[in-house]
């Protein structure tokens, strides 16, 4: 048998690593509160989203001076998980495929939670933290 832990964290591999878009939120140059959907990349132990944005996108203004983020990733209707962490820039293995005044980041994250109204042991507390 399974146990929760390790389940939680087979299924935060399969929902995150087969969606293809994230919903990020932190805030812009002027500490507004800013939502962005962006295409992401996904890579675990160590967890991490990659993800491409444009200078002049009011979220990446406030990367810098308050790196801290938070979002989600729905991988199916009741199912996906939230994160928090933090974004920094990040080398471009291929910065030739970048357009003028786009670069790449990273976002550390430093905690998954998982929701599946679905899964057996999800459905009195739907919510689980796992950890990155």
């Amino acid at each position: 048998m399974t146990s929760a832990p390790s389940n939680g964290r087979r299924l935060l591999q399969e929902y995150v690593g087969n969606a293809r878009l994230m919903s990020l939120s932190a805030v812009d140059g002027d500490g507004a509160p800013v939502l962005l959907p962006l295409p992401f990349h996904a890579a675990f132990a160590p967890d991490r989203l990659m993800f491409i944005a444009h200078r002049d996108r009011p979220l990446v203004a406030g990367l810098a001076t308050r790196p801290k983020v938070a979002g989600s990733i729905i991988a199916a209707p009741g199912r996906g998980v939230t994160f928090a962490g933090l974004s920094s820039p990040a080398e471009s293995p291929d910065p030739v495929r970048l357009a003028p005044g786009e670069r790449l980041y990273r976002i550390d994250v430093t905690e998954w939670l998982l929701f599946d109204e679905h899964a057996y042991e999800y459905r009195v507390h739907p919510v689980r933290s796992i950890h990155a």
